[in-house]
């Protein structure tokens, strides 16, 4: 939460995001426009919010991407905003082997 807030002021959401292109299974950590707060955030309290936060943070550490997807983030000028069509969210890209990735997506 605290990297989040730092970089763009506000609460943002994440989720993972399977894509497939090209023939290749890639996944991606996306920076929702969903705020803390907000009338459409998914999460009922701050309390699961910072649970989902620490679950993704754990998958991160688990397959070592943790370091890469802070560097990706703090270079990234792209902020999250909602109002358009479609909804922009920052695209934050694993680096992860095809084993990993059919570990993870089955």
């Amino acid at each position: 939460r605290d990297v989040i807030f730092s970089k763009y002021g506000e609460c943002f959401d994440v989720e993972f995001q399977r894509v497939d292109s090209y023939g290749f299974r890639t996944v991606y950590l996306n920076i929702l426009p969903f705020r803390l707060g907000g009338r459409k955030f998914r999460h009922e309290t701050e309390y699961d919010y910072l649970c989902h936060l620490q679950a993704v943070v754990e998958i991160l550490v688990k397959y070592d991407q943790l370091d890469y997807v802070m560097a990706q983030l703090f270079e990234t000028n792209k902020k999250p905003r909602a109002g358009t069509s479609p909804l922009v969210a920052v695209p934050l890209r694993l680096n992860l082997t095809p084993q990993q990735v059919d570990k993870i997506l089955g």
